[in-house]
């Protein structure tokens, strides 16, 4: 389902309740899907105990990042060698998932094994695994490449595939399969989000944007709970 078409959908079931959908902004809808797919997701993969391997297809994406050389310490290339490193900093990866990481071409059999950032330090010292390239996102969020192997520094672009957090935030870095960028509208992108669980968020964003405006206020000393017997029912 395409992002402008969930939007649609969320607004033409608020007007069915009887809602002015005028008080709701596009972007504000978009916020409160996303918060939500968060949180379906996550909660979906606690329940499957394997965040890492249980990510759909649909919650996926894969960006594509250039890369250049740096130093590896202090910016001094006399002590320490280099690195590469991605020219743009990585979008916010969804708590719990591990980022995939491949070369542009996927067959020519390059190895890039994500590690976490405290195991990157240590990167060299095992003789037999010369060849593995490794990569960490570092502190400043960009993502780092180091090997034994000088051959990885003639590495020129990466693909990066993750469950993002914000999945809005990948649509400038979003690429085709030669690895150039595609970038993309917002509203015009696919909703990255098991088909199973559209339902679930629509109605999980609508109740939130009706709840305040259904809610009349009981001003009548009466005794008596004078609100909607929809607030009730919630």
């Amino acid at each position: 389902m395409l992002v402008k078409e969930l939007i649609f959908s969320i607004l033409d079931l608020c007007k069915a309740s009887g809602s002015d959908d005028s008080f709701w902004t596009e972007e504000f809808i978009l916020f409160l899907c996303k918060k939500y797919r968060a949180f379906l997701i996550k909660k979906e993969q606690d329940k499957e105990k394997a965040s890492q391997d249980v990510a759909s297809a649909f919650e996926t994406q894969q960006i594509c990042l250039d890369l250049e050389k740096v130093p590896a310490i202090d910016g001094d290339p006399c002590t320490g060698g280099y690195y590469l490193r991605t020219t743009k900093p990585i979008p916010r990866i969804l708590e719990g998932n591990i980022p995939r990481v491949y070369p542009i071409d996927y067959y020519q059999g390059t190895n890039i094994s994500y590690v976490s950032r405290d195991k990157m330090r240590y990167i060299g010292s095992n003789p037999y695994l010369r060849n593995i390239i490794y990569s960490s996102i570092g502190p400043d969020l960009h993502m780092y490449l180091n090997s034994s192997n000088p051959q990885f520094l003639y590495l020129k672009k990466l693909r990066v595939s993750a469950v993002f957090e914000d999945f809005d935030e990948v649509s400038d870095l979003l690429c085709d399969q030669d690895g150039s960028h595609q970038p993309c509208d917002v509203l015009d992108m696919e909703f990255p989000i098991r088909q199973y669980m559209v339902p679930t968020l629509i109605e999980l964003v609508v109740g939130e944007l009706t709840k305040s405006l259904l809610k009349k206020e009981d001003t009548e000393n009466n005794a008596k709970d004078d609100t909607p017997d929809v607030n009730r029912r919630q």
